[in-house]
């Protein structure tokens, strides 16, 4: 893990609000090489081109971010890039988090209160009383949101929770991690995990996760402390006793580790 890295995310869940800065920490993780200053001056810009001359209202700013050219990153939405905001900024595609992010930013920057949404598979923003789908860039309703719910089997509760700059940088980035955890490159999902650890130390459901990237490398001792970790913070005792069951099986796994 990037000393200096882990430093500005552990300041930035300390006191961070402004989910841009957020996203640059989560693109500075993934590429070493991300344009940060540029992105901030390029978030700048965009709020004085859709802003104009006077006050923008939350319709106008989102008719104004779609005619810049934003917009959802369509057959190429599972890439590594489409979380990354400089990337996003470059190309205006993204996905539902990073084109809410470009959205929250301007739309602060303008002096509007600018929310992230919690919506389960689909992130969602508010600009003042305007629901937004940013994947859309254009508004939606609560309606709609909960129709998709019943279509989709989703519970309600928590659906419509608010976001703050911590579950922002995480959701951000456990989308990467399981990109690259998809592509068989355990390694790289375990060091962005690490950083998810920074945000949520206790949480049962990553160190899950990261006990199945050390079973793909075939890891087991590596299994079983994650899965004890895991034990430790489970939900509920029937949870904690199926991980049990895993952990006796990774001690019968052969390392292939040297």
């Amino acid at each position: 893990m990037n000393p200096a890295l882990r430093e500005s995310l552990e300041h930035f869940i300390a006191d961070g609000e402004d989910p841009v800065e957020g996203a640059l920490i989560v693109a500075g993780i993934v590429d070493r090489d991300a344009e940060v200053e540029w992105a901030r001056t390029e978030i700048g810009r965009l709020a004085t081109e859709v802003g104009g001359v006077g006050e923008v209202t939350p319709r106008e700013l989102v008719a104004g971010v779609s005619a810049c050219g934003f917009k959802g990153a369509g057959k190429r939405y599972y890439e590594i890039e489409n979380s990354l905001l400089d990337h996003v900024l470059r190309s205006r595609r993204g996905i539902p988090i990073s084109l809410g992010v470009v959205l929250m930013g301007i739309a602060r920057r303008l002096g509007l209160e600018a929310l992230g949404v919690n919506f389960p598979r689909h992130f969602l923003i508010t600009i003042g009383d305007l629901l937004v789908d940013p994947y859309a860039v254009a508004p939606t309703s609560v309606e709609n949101c909960r129709a998709w719910l019943r279509e989709n089997k989703v519970g309600e509760e928590g659906a419509f929770g608010i976001a703050d700059a911590g579950d922002i940088v995480l959701r951000m980035l456990n989308n990467v991690r399981m990109l690259v955890q998809s592509l068989g490159d355990f390694t790289r999902a375990l060091e962005i995990a690490d950083y998810q650890l920074v945000v949520v130390p206790d949480s049962y459901a990553l160190r899950v996760e990261r006990a199945d990237a050390w079973l793909g490398l075939r890891a087991p001792e590596m299994v079983v402390e994650e899965l004890e970790h895991a034990v430790r913070h489970a939900p509920d005792e029937a949870t904690a006793e199926r991980l049990r069951e895993r952990i006796e099986q990774a001690r019968r796994m052969k390392s292939v580790v040297n």
